[in-house]
């Protein structure tokens, strides 16, 4: 007996290696992409793209648009038909205008309307940082530009501007040709950084991503220069920072063998990459910040008469994209930490606004400039610090402090940290001890909680449980795996929920036996990385809950360092449902301006020290102030009612937010127009000035 039981261990052990060995010989051979290549790289003078620039193409928002509404919902949400590069592949003339560095797009409106436009650019990488140069076409193939080509650009651009060859810098790589596209006129900038198992490639999902969030950027700018004659007059232009993030050519395997095999065989050769496609965004990242410093000197360069140009620069990274900026800025943050001057605004690291959506990046990353503030200032739960050090301190960052990064992750539930035993029974009470409007709001979110595992959490599995895996802790991957247990013996999760379980069927204890167990194997496997700052990415890493108090009863942190905020989404409205591509410059949008409410909100919050406000609860406006809307999520500081005081400043410009239901969710769910509209917001608006409203920009050093 056992010798059959080692002689069927070695031969799982020999089966495992061959699969794995066999994964990858597919990834590194049969099915990789091509290690150095750019996909959009053509130089915006060959006549195609030059052609396109002047007059915009308006075929992306042509394709799909007869599909009905109904039929894009699916099993995984929503799937827009339009936007899609992959209906034009078969077309040579669409598959060479898709190849251009710059290129020019518009979606015409049904209603008379004026159609939205905006520029798209593309900043591609090599695996070392290396950028790519730009080619042109001769006789229907690629020629790299060479000294005779250049010489013949600029002596055209010379002649055009009446400007002397040393006033001029030769268009050699797409950085070039985005730099001189941004050096004149008023901008709006989305530079967005792709994450893992994507690229730059035709018909990549992620382009089509920045492309909706550029048409999202276009609408609120045209709704809001009818009553805001600074939003008129703004060119938006996206670009797209592309590397190899895709190793393997996933949407060959689905064209060959069809969606459901070549999905599946996609899906798992492309599980197996995560591990050599981190260090490849970190050995990319400081080439990626040095072109975006690059482009955000060119928008701050003054107009022809010496005025601020009050352009935008929005810069968002997702999943390993969000490494490659967290990796790249994070000495940047900790020096601007040290060297901050305690009661001024810390002005921004990277343009206006450097967003993190889903970032597969350890935590650490973002625990360290948090520890960087942590040292300067004295908080409640300091050993000797008094009430007024703590007071004084508070005032590190000034109120009218804007945020500075951001980091966003669909979290899995509420609350941070999980319910104890204990919990539930105070849950449950019916008394008067001051917490009975706390107690009825916990309630309400667990009840939304119970509803979304019943139909299938939406949250960052990518980040969540696949990352640590790689990571070598296995803990919340035995912690899905208990998650999928629960569900098939219809029961709720263990610490997620006060549902009474009902008592499991003989046949689901047995079906549910194996992940079970494998649950607790991955539970307890010896040697796993003990440090969750070093294993779990940036949103999901939270403070742990003191021992002493109760949900409602908010204690310090014994380790103030993790997620700081929480965002929801609001009542569903026009704003917070999905829309087509093609629909968006007449779609039931409303993203109004928003001057003030940060400031606002805390102002509510004044006797706590700002501490725990609410975009929800704003204090009154100011006399003569103008756009007060509130922001189209729900934002709020520290982590409410889960028993955990806030672990930052009121005023920290480093906001570490766990997402919930409608405002964020899944790996890739960032396509509602309510999120894109708050990150609008946060940019395009005062959110600090109520009572002036001033138009604010990047300006001249």
């Amino acid at each position: 007996m056992a010798g059959r039981l080692v002689r069927g261990l070695r031969l799982g052990v020999i089966a495992t290696a061959l699969l794995a060995l066999g994964i990858l010989f597919l990834n590194y051979g049969v099915l990789s992409t091509p290690q150095a290549r750019a996909y959009r790289d053509l130089d915006p003078a060959v006549p195609e793209c030059s052609e396109g620039l002047r007059t915009g193409w308006t075929v992306l928002s042509e394709v799909g648009r007869g599909v009905p509404m109904s039929s894009m919902l699916d099993g995984d949400g929503w799937r827009d038909t339009t936007n899609d590069e992959g209906a034009l592949r078969d077309d040579r003339r669409w598959r060479t205008r898709l190849r251009c560095a710059l290129q020019r797009h518009v979606i015409p409106s049904a209603r008379g309307e004026r159609p939205l436009e905006y520029t798209l650019g593309f900043l591609e990488f090599k695996e070392d940082g290396e950028p790519y140069a730009l080619v042109s076409r001769a006789g229907g193939s690629d020629v790299a530009i060479d000294s005779a080509m250049l010489r013949h650009a600029m002596e055209g651009e010379m002649h055009a501007r009446g400007a002397p060859a040393t006033g001029l810098k030769p268009v050699i790589t797409q950085l070039d040709a985005l730099t001189q596209h941004l050096a004149t006129g008023r901008h709006y900038v989305i530079a967005f950084i792709h994450g893992w198992r994507h690229d730059a490639q035709v018909g990549d999902a992620n382009v089509a991503d920045l492309r909706f969030y550029a048409a999202h950027a276009a609408r609120f700018l045209r709704d809001r220069c009818r009553s805001d004659p600074a939003a008129c007059g703004m060119d938006v232009t996206a670009v797209y920072v592309g590397w190899r993030g895709a190793r393997v050519d996933e949407r060959g395997l689905r064209d060959k063998f069809g969606a459901a095999l070549g999905g599946f065989f996609g899906e798992l050769s492309a599980a197996a990459t995560l591990f050599d496609r981190k260090p490849v965004s970190e050995a990319v990242a400081p080439a990626a910040i040095s072109a975006l410093r690059t482009l955000e000197a060119a928008l701050r360069r003054p107009g022809p008469d010496g005025a601020n140009r009050h352009n935008k620069l929005v810069v968002a990274g997702h999943s390993l994209g969000g490494n490659m900026l967290a990796t790249g800025l994070k000495d940047d943050l900790l020096k601007a930490v040290r060297r901050h001057r305690f009661g001024e605004a810390m002005p921004p690291v990277l343009g206006d606004l450097v967003v993190l959506i889903n970032p597969a990046a350890e935590a650490s990353k973002w625990t360290a400039v948090q520890r960087a503030v942590w040292e300067r200032v004295a908080t409640p739960a300091d050993s000797g610090a008094t009430p007024g050090e703590v007071a004084h301190d508070s005032g590190l960052f000034p109120m009218d402090q804007r945020p500075v990064v951001m980091s966003v992750t669909a979290a899995l539930a509420f609350p941070a940290g999980g319910l104890r035993p204990g919990d539930c029974a105070w849950i449950g009470l019916d008394v008067d001890d001051g917490f009975q409007d706390a107690r009825a709001r916990i309630r309400q979110r667990l009840a939304g909680t119970d509803a979304m595992f019943n139909a299938g959490v939406d949250y960052d599995w990518a980040t969540h449980d696949l990352f640590p895996t790689f990571k070598f802790d296995f803990r919340p991957a035995a912690g899905f795996l208990e998650r999928a247990a629960a569900r098939i013996e219809h029961r709720p999760p263990r610490g997620m929920s006060c549902a009474v379980p009902r008592e499991a069927d003989l046949l689901d204890s047995v079906l549910t036996l194996p992940l079970r167990t494998l649950s607790v194997l991955a539970a307890t496997f010896p040697f796993q990385i003990s440090l969750p700052e070093e294993s779990h990415t940036i949103g999901n890493l939270d403070p742990p809950r003191p021992a002493a108090g109760v949900l409602a009863d908010a204690r310090p942190s014994g380790a103030p360092f993790g997620t700081t905020h929480e965002m929801l989404g609001l009542a569903a409205t026009g704003s917070e449902r999905h829309h087509a591509y093609a629909t968006l410059a007449d779609a039931d949008i409303d993203c109004p301006r928003a001057n003030g409410w940060l400031i606002r909100a805390r102002r509510r919050r004044v006797k706590e020290g700002g501490l725990g406000w609410d975009s929800q609860d704003l204090a009154p406006p100011e006399a003569g102030a103008e756009g007060q809307g509130s922001p189209a999520v729900r934002f709020q500081h520290g982590l409410p009612l889960t028993g955990i005081a806030p672990v930052t400043l009121a005023n920290d410009p480093f906001w570490n937010v766990r997402a919930f239901d409608n405002a964020l969710s899944r790996h890739d769910g960032y396509r509602l127009s309510s999120f894109i509209c708050a990150l609008s917001q946060l940019v395009m608006d005062d959110i600090i000035d109520a009572a002036h409203g001033n138009q604010t920009g990047m300006s001249s050093p």
